[in-house]
Formats: structure tokens, C-alpha cells, sequence
């Protein structure tokens, strides 16, 4: 489940919980964005467009794509063909079995209990 940085931020540690199915592990990772591996444009004052592939979404290192070769680009150059995601934490729980599940977790401040329910198709042993 992927939380943008903002939500994940006001969850209360440890109260992230899956009901209904016995969970083996969880992992938690920060994902800076989604950018790397994807294709970009740079578009430069009276130069053609260049084909990118981004290698490093943190310094945008990208490959260009005709040449093979490595260069670097500002962020305001860049022409996206998917809409890059923010920043936030990716969460993964490995499932004893698959099937249907509540995640539930506490938010700070206002006080309110959210839950999602979600469908589990498939299960690491």
C-alpha cells in the first residue's frame, strides 16, 4: 500500500494493523517518486527534445535513449509521459493466504480511526 508523504507522516507509529488475515512480516520503504526507470523528455531553449531514460530520480541523472549516453537535467526542462507520483512510504505485508482484509490505522491529531478494506490475490510463505 503506497501512502504519500503527507498521510503517512500523521499515522501513529506501530498502529498500522491487518485484521482478518494473519500477516508473516511487514516492510516499510521510502519512495523518493516513481520517476526512475521512466521515460522523460528534455526540453532545452532552441534545441529538439532528447529521450531520456531516468537512472537517479534524486540528482536526475538520466540515460539518454538514442545515444547511450549519461547527462544531467533541471527539473523545470523535463516533459513527463506519466505523471510522476510524490514522495511517500510504500508498506508491504506478507499473508499466511490470500483473501479479505481490513488495514487499519490511527491518524494523529484529528483524532479519527481510518480502515481499508482491500483485496489480497496472492501470499508469500
Amino acid at each position: 500500500m503506497y501512502f504519500p508523504r503527507e498521510v503517512f507522516d500523521q499515522i501513529v507509529n506501530g498502529s498500522l494493523n491487518v485484521e482478518g488475515i494473519e500477516v508473516q512480516s511487514q516492510n516499510s520503504v521510502t519512495k523518493a517518486n516513481n520517476l526512475e526507470n521512466q521515460i522523460v523528455f528534455i526540453r532545452r531553449t532552441r534545441e529538439e527534445p532528447i529521450e531520456c531514460q531516468v537512472i537517479r530520480a534524486n540528482d536526475l541523472l538520466l540515460k539518454d535513449i538514442k545515444t547511450g549516453r549519461y547527462i544531467r537535467a533541471q527539473s523545470n526542462e523535463l516533459e513527463y509521459v506519466n505523471v510522476p507520483e510524490e514522495e511517500g512510504q510504500e508498506v508491504t505485508f506478507a499473508l499466511r493466504q490470500p483473501g479479505d482484509a481490513t488495514l487499519s490505522y490511527l491518524i494523529n491529531g484529528d483524532l479519527f480511526f481510518f480502515s481499508f478494506v482491500f483485496f489480497l490475490f496472492f501470499f508469500q510463505i
